[in-house]
């Protein structure tokens, strides 16, 4: 019984540990590449559900000196919270047509995650982001 009941334990506790709530994501997270901002995610649970904001930043490189290209501003659709992985959809312009942009966001500590676009092409980089202060 002692065992059974030691390793029931065990496993809540490695759950509690690996799972998140919505709290655990409200904020301001941060990303970078090529030394400039690229990527604001925004979560919010002003409704009791998590939702937010993507602001992408496409950096450039043409003339020598990577710079900001565009900016795009996205509403999160289809937020969905998985133990430590935020999944969501955004909708994209590219080539003149809609399109849909699916993202996975897997949180590494209370502080920091890994965002990637799961279908924004196989040059698409996983992007470390941090939670602001």
């Amino acid at each position: 019984m002692q065992q059974t009941l030691c390793a029931f334990l065990i496993a809540a506790t490695t759950m509690a540990v690996q799972s998140s709530t919505p709290s655990n994501w409200v904020g301001v997270w941060q990303g970078e590449l090529e030394g400039l901002p690229s990527i604001i995610l925004t979560l919010a649970t002003d409704d009791g559900s998590l939702q937010g904001t993507l602001v992408l930043n496409g950096i450039n490189g043409e003339g020598g000196t990577p710079h900001i290209a565009v900016r795009e501003t996205h509403v999160l659709l289809h937020p969905k919270l998985s133990g430590m992985t935020l999944s969501f959809e955004v909708k994209g312009h590219r080539g003149g047509s809609s399109t849909t942009m699916d993202f996975t966001v897997e949180q590494t500590s209370s502080r920091s995650a890994t965002i990637h676009c799961l279908n924004c092409g196989e040059d698409a980089p996983a992007v470390e982001i941090t939670k602001a202060d």
